[in-house]
């Protein structure tokens, strides 16, 4: 465990050093995550969620990271990320890419099991295979799934496209001919062309294996009573309250002593929607994390240029990274008035954003979002060479004028829609202020809970909203697919996803194209910042900030790192404390509530 420390520092140093300066002490050196002794069995590990309950918890409907925080612990993928964020084997043990990048072989594990569950014949999980790979990643091509990830698939694999055209047509196809079963341990991807990030596509929950008898059983039902492989198994939903997942006996990993996972009994997701609610909780030692730090008690917590801990919080362990996190608010393109590139133009010009990283979120993000949408944490990719915007009131008026609202006269009453997220309503808060007094623009705040808004999103209900993005993968693609307008559907009473604001261009649309198809890395980082520049001189989006990671830990928690990404591996976390707490683990849970 002391390679986690060692590594919360150094790959954090190498992403700021990349970017080209910042703190490297950028870890606070309070606590401690290091091994003592041999990791203990039993135990609850309770967390909260503050933007509430998921849409779901089916991985072709997971589109938010805090469904994936949870799904990801039932389900398990044929890859994943090491803490350095490289990709290591999860159920493929091995795999091959064809040296025309056009083919994907993996060689699957033969130990893996689903979870038990009542919709196998004898409640027992069987082995995992092929097949079940194949029906999975159909599932993502399907809209009679309700799939919210077939932009994944969609005009890179073979025969995806023509399976969803067909399906929504009610003319369905066999299979996707590019998902290849070669025997029961052996699963093949056949590309249209060269997609140079796509390996990375997997590693999100949509590459999850689900078992069909569990989708045939459950239908709709399945996204509230998954079925998986993973080192946790469903257990309950209370609605508003929390899910909790108990340990999957027979999951196939271990550890390097060859100890089982999970270490823990159960695991617990709460719902508070406070923060400082949250922040009670923790402190009171019924929360075992603590990730949303409120805003207001953030200079009480941590010296503001140490980032270390204050001493009345000495006690914690603390863990900090800048994050693979951006926060931004979207225009709909295809809605007046942000059809308009002038309009949105002059809302990125009137937004003070140091002001608001400095005095509305007292300096805990990493940095104002003065460049593009994909924030500095990935090596060889150089942000500070996109120009964004500054500050510029003169500037923003002007553009305004130009669009045919002089002093903000005629503009259309709109409101700024967010979702249940404290910070959020303060920043737009901020944003509501200074578009008035900057444009003479009066815009209505409008409060939802996250589904919703998303909902609304991306049906193209809405004109304005804020929201962030967390990269699903180390590779700045995952930021520029927000803006490749070839997976906007051409009817706008449709939903886009992940391209929710609907831009569209194709001159973007090339470089993009052109930068995927480029194997060698470096050459592929120069063309997706050509890319990236020319969509933020269209301004589609107003990025706010770039997000910094804070942690804090009960003192006895071993196992939990922190990365970029945030990603939660709950099943290295155990508690190191003179007993296991198996026998408290009905009060916790009864406390969660």
């Amino acid at each position: 465990m002391f390679r986690s420390i060692v590594f919360l520092f150094s790959l954090s140093t190498l992403l700021l050093l990349s970017c080209g300066g910042g703190d490297s002490d950028n870890a606070p050196k309070q606590g401690s995550n290091e091994v003592s002794s041999a990791p203990r069995y039993g135990g609850i590990f309770r967390l909260n969620v503050l933007r509430g309950d998921p849409n779901g918890l089916d991985p072709v409907l997971v589109d938010s990271k805090h469904a994936d925080d949870i799904a990801s612990q039932i389900f398990d993928k044929l890859i994943d990320l090491n803490d350095s964020l490289k990709i290591v084997p999860e159920i493929a043990n091995s795999w091959e890419i064809s040296e025309d990048g056009l083919v994907y072989t993996f060689h699957l594990r033969t130990d893996v099991r689903f979870q038990d569950d009542s919709c196998f014949s004898d409640g027992k999980g069987r082995l995992m295979n092929a097949a079940d790979v194949k029906y999975s990643l159909t599932r993502c091509c399907d809209p009679d799934q309700r799939t919210k990830t077939y932009w994944a698939f969609q005009g890179k694999v073979k025969g995806a496209t023509e399976f969803y055209n067909a399906a929504e047509k009610k003319n369905r196809l066999d299979e996707v001919t590019g998902f290849k079963v070669v025997n029961d341990s052996t699963f093949q991807i056949q590309l249209t062309e060269p997609y140079a990030p796509f390996i990375y596509l997997l590693i999100n929950s949509l590459g999850s294996v689900v078992p069909r008898e569990a989708v045939e059983k459950y239908g709709i039902d399945f996204a509230r009573h998954p079925v998986g492989t993973g080192a946790f198994r469903f257990d309950q939903w209370t609605q508003g309250v929390n899910v909790l997942l108990r340990r999957n006996p027979n999951y196939w990993g271990k550890d390097e002593e060859a100890n089982s996972y999970p270490y823990l009994d159960s695991l617990v997701f709460t719902f508070k929607k406070d923060d400082n609610t949250q922040f009670n909780t923790f402190e009171t030692g019924q929360q075992e994390e603590l990730f949303n730090i409120p805003t207001e008690q953030f200079e009480a917590i941590f010296n503001t240029e140490t980032l270390e801990l204050n001493p009345k919080f000495s006690k914690y362990q603390a863990q900090t990274v800048p994050a693979m996190l951006t926060w931004y608010f979207a225009f709909n393109n295809r809605r007046a008035p942000f059809t308009d590139a002038n309009v949105r133009r002059a809302f990125n010009y009137a937004i003070d954003r140091l002001r608001i990283v400095k005095f509305v979120l007292n300096n805990s993000p990493y940095a104002p979002a003065t460049h593009g949408l994909t924030p500095p944490v990935f090596p060889d990719y150089p942000v500070d060479s996109i120009q964004g915007y500054d500050y510029d009131q003169e500037r923003a008026r002007e553009l305004l004028a130009a669009a045919g609202y002089p002093n903000g006269e005629g503009f259309p009453p709109i409101a700024i829609h967010i979702y249940d997220e404290p910070r959020l309503r303060k920043v737009a808060e901020a944003i509501q202020d200074q578009l008035n007094k900057t444009l003479n623009v009066n815009l209505e705040i409008k409060q939802m809970a996250f589904p919703q808004l998303i909902d609304l999103a991306e049906s193209g209900k809405i004109e304005f909203w804020g929201t962030r993005w967390y990269g699903d993968y180390p590779d700045p693609e995952t930021y520029l697919n927000l803006l490749n307008g070839q997976i906007v559907p051409d009817d706008p009473t449709k939903p886009s996803n992940p391209n929710s604001s609907r831009y569209d261009s194709p001159e973007y649309n090339d470089l993009f194209n052109e930068a995927v198809r480029t194997i060698d890395y470096l050459a592929r980082m120069m063309r997706y910042v050509q890319a990236e520049q020319l969509a933020m001189d269209d301004a589609p989006v107003m990025p706010l900030f770039y997000e910094r990671h804070y942690r804090l830990l009960q003192p006895y928690v071993r196992g939990m790192k922190l990365d970029p990404m945030a990603r939660y591996d709950l099943k290295r976390v155990w508690l190191d404390l003179p007993e296991t707490r198996e026998a408290e683990t009905a009060a916790g849970i009864a406390e969660s509530k």
